[in-house]
């Protein structure tokens, strides 16, 4: 059993952050064929946490901790998530197939949804930045 002590409080908590608004976007998007795109990123995400997590508890230092976060796979993804532009792509996604509908109130419903995927979708990507800059603190 991994010692509490090991691995800092905020980066656990900042892990759980990322899973619970991973979660929330996955089941927002689930069986929604327009956003398989950004469903495909939570679930590439609560996995990614699911590794660095179990990662994590084979750790019996603060310094084994830190070296597996350091080389982890799953944490390099984490990092890499917040550059991606999966919103904008979406977005054009969207607008192409908006373009070929003639009503009104389906635009304007596709937009909503949108907006309402792009307010999860950031709050996602806040946790995960919060997440990398909490580790890069710790790593330096």
């Amino acid at each position: 059993m991994q010692n509490p002590a090991v691995i800092p409080t905020e980066l656990n908590a900042a892990l759980v952050e990322i899973q619970k608004a991973a979660a929330e976007l996955y089941r927002f998007t689930d069986k929604l064929t327009l956003l398989k795109m950004v469903h495909r990123v939570a679930v590439k995400i609560i996995q990614a946490v699911d590794l660095v997590q179990t990662e994590l508890k084979k750790s019996d230092s603060r310094e084994e901790a830190l070296d597996a976060l350091e080389s982890s796979i799953s944490v390099l993804f984490l990092e890499e998530v917040v550059d991606a532009d999966t919103m904008s792509e979406l977005e054009d996604y969207i607008l192409s197939f908006a373009k070929q509908l003639d009503d009104e109130d389906l635009i304007r419903f596709l937009s909503e949804i949108m907006d309402k995927v792009e307010i999860k979708y950031n709050t996602l990507l806040e946790k995960t930045h919060e997440f990398n800059a909490l580790l890069k603190n710790e790593l330096e």
